[in-house]
């Protein structure tokens, strides 16, 4: 009986299951007519075009990706540090602030980052018109609220004796807050800024695909066309790109205790506050809106959206959400587990790469040569991607775990496969199921992009919406969207301190 107990490891191959519907339903849908188109895709990757003039294109586009990408990244980051220090307690504290703005804060932070940067994009697009502007801001709605989140949560573990300490002597409170966050904030950012630096470039190439600019644009228009060879050229850069920026990104060393150093992140600082305002600014009254005339166009438009037909749209989401991350948590372990040997792990890696690398649309738009639409596609293609994320992840702290039992079990004659599932995998099953329950929050939020290009769930409701400028519609899907993400978010949270 004590082998159907259920454990951390069990529990890591248990999602597995969503398989079995999901690969029913694809199988009903297929059809062999796109097979051939897809068999070019596959091909033209190892047969990328290489000439003068795309070189001229990548160039540019991947100069357009990279400022997109880094000055959302640099403003969001700084306005999340502020948001971060303004929700955590040890403020209100330090300066006697009713705990009534903390909770409004965090509030109007939880609902922002509930929705999709493609979301925020989508809805500016339709109100400005496709503008270079949208790309940024778009990117730093959500992404100020999920790096204040983590800044938040740092700082939240500052000792609160030293606080009182501080207090004691009567030193200023600007200063006091000052020298109690200092170094939480630029831990932070070394540990977790310059990896958000990658996420803000992945989203600047999906924003791309739906016409904001970069290297994503040239992706989508190469797809359209068919020309995979161009499209493959397109990927690899950017892969080059990431790749690139990954290992400069380890070899970045911030010194706190540098004062030239100090003075240099102050001075950048404020310099970006105060041209993100004036920017933001500029762009508001200078740009005139498309679509959106006034916020009394939010009660005029009609909707005719069912109630039957609108509860049957949350439940695809969550369907798709739950699929997506049973598919994500279980097939990394399950095909390390059962191809458990030195060539086979670099497929893998090699695979779980290009599941990174190749945004989901193009993966489902993909899929689609030879696949009816359907929420089983939708779920397979988020799945795949978020599979890839956390199958790094996982093979990271696998070759960093210490491998004595391992070799240990091996030694007493127990085949590879289980001496790796309970001599390696069983140490980090606990560890990996909370990072997934991490993962399954952004997955929330992502079924957005999914449902948008595989007409499924409130994404494709939210376009069909915006489509025929139905404000009252759009408003009703953002509502139910937020809630799905901001519950899921809560329930993720219960499950990942229970495993911590």
């Amino acid at each position: 009986m004590n082998k159907l107990k259920l454990n951390y490891t069990s529990l890591s191959f248990l999602p597995i299951l969503v398989c079995i519907p999901l690969g029913y339903q694809l199988i009903n849908n297929i059809h062999f007519g796109g097979l051939k188109l897809f068999q070019e895709f596959l091909i033209s990757a190892f047969n990328p075009k290489i000439d003068n003039e795309i070189i001229i294109t990548v160039i540019n586009r991947l100069n357009e990706t990279i400022l997109i990408g880094f000055f959302s990244w640099l403003v969001s980051i700084i306005f999340g540090a502020i948001f971060g220090i303004i929700s955590s307690n040890i403020f209100y504290n330090i300066f006697n602030i009713p705990n009534i703005f903390y909770r409004i804060i965090k509030f109007f932070l939880t609902i922002i980052r509930s929705i999709h940067e493609v979301v925020w994009g989508i809805i500016l697009m339709q109100i400005y018109g496709i503008n270079f502007s949208i790309g940024i801001i778009a990117i730093c709605i959500p992404y100020i609220a999920v790096n204040s989140k983590v800044f938040a949560e740092q700082l939240e573990t500052i000792d609160y004796k030293s606080f009182e300490s501080i207090n004691q002597i009567n030193a200023p409170k600007f200063s006091s807050l000052l020298t109690l966050i200092w170094n939480p904030i630029i831990n932070t950012f070394k540990n977790f800024g310059l990896y958000r630096l990658e996420c803000s470039i992945r989203s600047t190439v999906i924003l791309g695909l739906f016409g904001i600019g970069g290297i994503g644009t040239s992706i989508f228009l190469s797809f359209q066309t068919l020309n995979f060879r161009e499209l493959w050229t397109y990927l690899w850069s950017l892969a080059i790109l990431i790749i690139i920026s990954g290992l400069i990104f380890k070899k970045i060393k911030f010194n706190t205790k540098n004062k030239i150093l100090s003075i240099f992140f102050i001075a950048v600082f404020f310099i970006t506050i105060l041209f993100s305002f004036s920017y933001f600014l500029y762009f508001i009254f200078k740009n005139n809106f498309e679509t959106f005339h006034s916020i009394s166009s939010l009660f005029k438009s009609s909707s005719d959206l069912g109630l039957f037909d609108f509860f049957k749209l949350i439940l695809e989401t969550i369907i798709l959400s739950v699929l997506s991350t049973g598919i994500a948590i279980s097939l990394p372990p399950l095909l390390i587990g059962i191809f458990n040997n030195n060539t086979s792990k670099i497929f893998i890696k090699i695979f779980a790469l290009l599941l990174r690398l190749i945004p989901t649309p193009v993966v489902l738009l993909t899929l689609l040569t030879f696949n009816n639409p359907s929420l089983s596609l939708a779920a397979l293609t988020l799945g795949l991607h978020n599979a890839g994320i956390t199958s790094k992840l996982l093979f990271t702290n696998l070759d960093n775990q210490d491998r004595r039992n391992y070799i240990a079990m091996k030694s007493l004659g127990i085949s590879k496969k289980t001496s790796w599932l309970l001599g390696l995998f069983s140490q980090q099953a606990k560890s990996y199921l909370a990072y997934c329950a991490y993962r399954s929050d952004i997955i929330i939020r992502e079924t957005a992009i999914v449902g948008v290009i595989g007409s499924v769930g409130l994404g494709w409701q939210l376009q069909e919406s915006l489509s025929s400028f139905a404000w009252q519609e759009v408003t009703i899907v953002l509502i139910a969207y937020s809630s799905i993400a901001i519950i899921g978010e809560l329930i993720n949270g219960k499950i990942k301190n229970s495993l911590t």
